[in-house]
């Protein structure tokens, strides 16, 4: 993976050629015996990267783990040509022409990095080759792990006695020197051995937030850190607006719309409101006709319908969506903006958790609900999130696509979005970064989220069912 494009031996450690070479037939039969372990790797992958349409997997003598991947094409970079087993017709075994394949694949798989003669420079060169939205996974284990692994080599001879002892605790020091940052990281494997029953009941129970730490492999999602942002300047942005009886907080848009980008849209999409909420879309409308107003009915089910209705009527590249109430000002809607475009953030949740409220923005019940789903949030996600329900959130129309897919799959129908949005996310390996903005006392009526213990429980459902999904379920 050097830019000198050096010769195949030398990606390679020696040790790790010659050993593989050498103990063909005995590799091969391990694999057989450990084929569970490899199919439980993959299968986990594979609710990683269900959006990916080709990847590139670096083995050393583990080409197996491509048997059971999800991908349109899986190309393959082997050890030796004896491992070069086709599994199945989607995979394609490369040498090293692989960077002329790189373009065209938009997930990396790097299975061998203990046994790679320079880690450290191949991730480097290939941070420089991928493209801005190409995901790296690299499979690594935990400290403890390693050096029983290498014990039992001495005992078993299953893999190369000398390979680089890169433990997943150690590996994100090297991932920031090659200017790649984590997304995700999960890990898996609690017990390499198969016990019929047993031991699909303890790999799941052991991925459970604490008992993880006891896990064999770990799986890390890698991005690109910095990026040419340049183009993100001639990026358009669409507001969606949703609006349920909201006629005396549309009135307070004129002046913030005139105040705002002239360049933006924004599509306001009434729930089948009561009030005169749809005949003051119209007068404002017609007063700013210079700007970008749309009007667009609901389907008066709840709140996250209208607005996945507004984001695929938007015609944007980046999607705010912002609540009628007007309790976030447009000032910080305008910096959250500018952090998308000019970080690596692939969509910003917007956080009223971290400056002081103003008095009344939020009632005592809402700010105590608020907490807990953050606190479970980051605890079963290991991602922090300190407001789960800030309405504000902002992301690329591209990413739409992927998120749609997994919108009211969580158990069931969030009413709100704000879960199904962060969940999917999270899902799709998206870059989750949370901006803090003032949160003021909604300028006219009341909040539309009243009815607090079903709500709760019902966002308590969304998020248990999506934590089994991503990471107990097969």
């Amino acid at each position: 993976m050097n830019n000198s494009e050096p010769p195949n031996h030398e990606y390679y450690l020696n040790s790790s050629i010659s050993f593989f070479k050498k103990n063909f037939e005995k590799r091969i039969n391990f694999l057989k015996k450990k084929n569970f372990l490899f199919k439980e790797i993959s299968g986990f992958i594979n609710n990683c990267i269900d959006s990916t349409k080709n990847i590139i997997i670096f083995c050393a003598g583990n080409s197996i783990l491509g048997k059971n991947i999800k991908s349109n094409k899986i190309f393959i970079k082997e050890i030796d040509e004896k491992y070069e087993i086709k599994y199945n017709d989607k995979i394609n075994y490369i040498d090293d022409n692989w960077k002329n394949i790189l373009p065209e694949c938009d997930t990396i798989l790097i299975s061998d990095i203990e046994h790679q003669s320079n880690p450290t420079s191949n991730l480097l060169n290939l941070s420089r080759k991928i493209n801005n939205d190409t995901k790296i996974i690299i499979l690594s284990k935990n400290m403890v792990w390693m050096i029983i692994i290498k014990l039992l080599k001495f005992f078993f001879n299953f893999s190369p006695k000398k390979n680089n002892f890169l433990p997943s605790s150690y590996l994100e020091n090297l991932y920031s020197i090659c200017n790649l940052e984590v997304i995700r990281n999960e890990k898996i494997i609690a017990l390499p051995i198969y016990i019929p029953f047993f031991t699909n009941l303890l790999n799941r129970i052991f991925r459970l937030p604490l008992l993880n730490i006891f896990c064999l492999s770990s799986i890390t999602i890698l991005k690109k850190k910095n990026k040419d942002f340049s183009k993100n300047d001639e990026l358009k942005v669409s507001f969606i607006i949703p609006c349920k009886n909201e006629e005396n907080n549309i009135k307070t848009f004129e002046k913030e719309i005139i105040n705002n980008n002239q360049s933006y849209e924004y599509l306001f999409g009434d729930d089948n409101s009561s009030d005169n909420t749809i005949q003051e879309i119209d007068k404002l409308s017609e007063k700013l006709s210079e700007y970008k107003i749309i009007k667009y009915n609901g389907p008066g089910v709840c709140k996250s319908e209208n607005v996945y209705k507004g984001i695929d009527l938007s015609s944007g590249d980046i999607i705010v969506i912002y609540d009628a109430d007007l309790t976030v000002s447009f000032k910080d809607i305008e910096f959250s903006i500018n952090v998308l475009k000019e970080t690596s953030t692939d969509f910003i949740n917007c956080t009223r958790m971290i400056y002081p409220q103003k008095d009344g923005a939020m009632k005592f019940n809402n700010f105590i609900g608020n907490s807990f789903f953050a606190s479970l949030f980051s605890l079963l996600f290991k991602k922090k999130i300190t407001d789960t329900l800030c309405g504000t959130k902002i992301f690329y129309k591209k990413d739409w696509i992927k998120i749609k897919k997994d919108i009211s799959k969580w158990g069931v129908k969030d009413l709100w979005g704000d879960f199904d949005l962060l969940i999917s996310a999270y899902k799709n390996n998206l870059k989750i970064t949370e901006v803090p903005v003032t949160y003021y006392e909604r300028k006219e009526n009341e909040t539309k989220m009243t009815s607090v213990i079903s709500n709760a429980l019902r966002m308590l459902y969304i998020v248990l069912a999506a934590y089994y999904k991503l990471r107990m379920k097969r």
